[in-house]
Parts: structure tokens; C-alpha cells; sequence
């Protein structure tokens, strides 16, 4: 009797699932569901292509940074090279050697600077 009445329950659960799985829905409840199922597909997009945009412009801003540093880098070691080989110069001819060293150093910075956010 009360194994018979949970298994009458289900029996008639599971008729009334079918048969609502059967129902066909109409015209106007397909279109609302494609509707609304292509607004969400349109704003996942959206979504992902602003994520993408933003990744793209981190990527970018650190391909500057990394180049700017390579290239602040070379001008320092290229710097020292010029120093040295001012050394073998004397009086006026080394300090403009120096300065001149010291110009282009100046100069590369300067770009760095202007390109680095």
C-alpha cells in the first residue's frame, strides 16, 4: 500500500514530464526563446571582443615598455663605450668628446620618455 502509492506517484510524474516534453511550443514563445537566445549570444560576444581589446592594448603597452627599456639599455652601454674612448682624447677635444657621449644618452632618454605612458 505504501510502496503502491509512491509508486503511482511517480508512474504519474513521470507521464505528466513526458507529456509536457511533448508540448510544442508556439510560434511566438519559439521566437521570444531565439530572441533572447541571441541577445545573450550577442553580449557574450560583445564581452569577449572587449576582453580581447583590452588584452591586445596590455600586450602593446608592454611591447613599448620592453622595447624602451632595450633601447635605454643600449644607449647606457653605448654611452660607456663612448666614455671609454673619449679617455684617449685630452683638454677641449675629450670634454667635447664627453659631451657629446652625454648628448646622445640625453636624446635617447628623452624618446624613451616621450613613448613610455
Amino acid at each position: 500500500p505504501m510502496k503502491y502509492s509512491t509508486l503511482m506517484l511517480v508512474s504519474v510524474l513521470s507521464v505528466m514530464t513526458l507529456a509536457a516534453c511533448a508540448n510544442k511550443e508556439t510560434p511566438a514563445e519559439t521566437q521570444q526563446d531565439v530572441a533572447e537566445a541571441t541577445a545573450a549570444g550577442a553580449e557574450n560576444v560583445a564581452e569577449e571582443r572587449r576582453e580581447a581589446a583590452e588584452v591586445a592594448t596590455d600586450a602593446v603597452t608592454s611591447i613599448t615598455e620592453a622595447n624602451s627599456d632595450v633601447d635605454l639599455e643600449r644607449a647606457k652601454a653605448d654611452y660607456k663605450i663612448a666614455i671609454e674612448k673619449c679617455d684617449a682624447e685630452t683638454g677641449m677635444a675629450k670634454d667635447a668628446c664627453k659631451s657629446a657621449a652625454q648628448a646622445e644618452l640625453d636624446a635617447v632618454q628623452a624618446r624613451v620618455d616621450a613613448r613610455t605612458p
